[in-house]
């Protein structure tokens, strides 16, 4: 079942080519109701090229018959595109924004109409279509345009519907949270070589142990606490890792470095 008669993107960067690559290949809109427009003509383009949508120049003509309008332009660009599109809009269009820091309310002040906006927050894993993706909803966003955005959503991984006073920790979680997985990961292969393993062997595991341990997070629906309880036995090498961690306090850290990406976050949601 299609999504959406005609789907305008408003920036057409890689978390747009993520959502259309997992909506093409969802079936949820076919190609030819996507456009894109971006002010990088060489992002459009390439678009065009790999998944056959149109493209648009002029923003008033594409947004006539667009049902959803996807904002994915960056936050400081914003009211520039409220200027371009506000005499356009119609009421019955749902628009959806990415844009960090940007609340519902001031997308409804800034357009001027009683508007359905659903703020998203996905992450950049949505790239290989494993996004964790919250989203909230504005003051004239019915249960069914709630539904539909998560729908779409859905087609690049995991969407979740949330209050939008947690968005500042969903940022610090999901948001952010990839590079903290990256940075983990690149320890454990800085380490492995130090210890003596080729940096092409200690890249390979490490990856794989990432990657197999979220997999069994995912599949075997047990708890972290659980699985890590299952890799652990008395005195032996996993219990002397964790030992040191709990040793450095390093939940501590974690919990800390969380607050202060939150605090970022409500220092830039200025709107």
């Amino acid at each position: 079942m299609e999504i959406s008669k005609k789907l305008f993107f408003i920036g057409s960067g890689n978390m747009a080519q993520a959502i259309i690559s997992g909506l093409l290949e969802t079936k949820l809109v076919k190609a030819q109701n996507i456009i894109c427009n971006d002010i990088v003509n060489e992002k459009v383009l390439n678009l065009q090229q790999k998944f056959g949508v149109s493209i648009a120049e002029d923003k008033g003509e594409a947004l006539i018959d667009a049902d959803i309008i996807f904002l994915s332009v960056k936050p400081q660009n914003m009211l520039r595109v409220f200027d371009e599109i506000r005499n356009f809009v119609k009421k019955n269009t749902i628009i959806i924004s990415i844009a960090a820091g940007i609340t519902t309310r001031f997308i409804e002040e800034n357009i001027k109409k009683d508007v359905a906006v659903i703020r998203a927050m996905p992450n950049t894993p949505a790239l290989v279509r494993c996004g964790a993706t919250a989203l909230c909803k504005g003051r004239f966003v019915s249960g069914e345009q709630l539904q539909r955005a998560k729908n779409l959503f859905v087609s690049i991984g995991k969407a979740e519907i949330l209050d939008e006073e947690k968005f500042d920790i969903i940022t610090a979680l999901s948001g952010s949270g990839p590079a903290y997985i990256f940075y983990f990961c690149e320890l454990l292969q800085e380490a492995a070589f130090k210890l003596g393993l080729s940096k092409e062997i200690a890249k390979s595991f490490a990856v794989q142990t990432i990657y197999g341990s979220g997999k069994m997070l995912d599949i075997t629906n047990e708890s972290a606490v659980a699985l890590k309880e299952k890799v652990k036995s008395p005195k032996g090498t996993t219990e002397a890792a964790l030992k040191y961690f709990e040793s450095q306090n390093l939940s501590a850290i974690v919990y800390n470095a969380m607050l202060e990406a939150m605090k970022k976050s409500k220092e830039l949601s200025k709107y």
